[in-house]
């Protein structure tokens, strides 16, 4: 487990995306003031929440203009919106102290790349996939 990189709700996107490149992660814990776990945002959650809602339902995009430059009004309206419109609620969640058999079970499971760890409903950090399978094989962190 590292410690957890964390964002509000009220966050914006734009706040959000600037964490994600800091700490080059692809996804951060949305956390109330009191520090309980509201949500999870992701790369793919801002993606998504900046192109046109139509967008998701298109199987071929190849009669739209790769110009772009007609494209950047979503980008931008997107990034003051508030990470909670956007974030998941259903996060992958284990209490601390849980083996590293649960954390793996769990990721395979929800088929996610990482899980929050949380101790009386409180953030208290983030196992992710290599940092697990590494600490399985007992190799360190280099």
């Amino acid at each position: 487990m590292q410690p957890a990189v964390t964002i509000a709700p009220d966050a914006t996107e734009r706040e959000a995306l600037e964490v994600l490149l800091k700490n080059n992660i692809p996804g951060v814990p949305v956390v109330e003031s009191d520090g309980t776990l509201a949500g999870f945002v992701t790369d793919g959650h801002l993606l998504a929440s900046a192109l046109p809602k139509y967008f998701s339902t298109m199987e071929d995009v190849s009669f739209i203009s790769e110009g772009g430059d007609s494209w950047v009004h979503y980008f931008t309206e997107s990034a003051d919106r508030p990470v909670r419109e956007v974030m998941t609620r259903e996060v992958s969640q284990l209490d601390v102290g849980k083996s590293e058999v649960v954390a793996a079970h769990k990721m395979v499971h929800d088929g996610v790349s990482s899980v929050v760890v949380t101790e009386d409903g409180r953030v208290v950090g983030i196992v992710n996939r290599l940092d697990l399978y590494a600490a399985i094989l007992g190799l360190d962190e280099g």
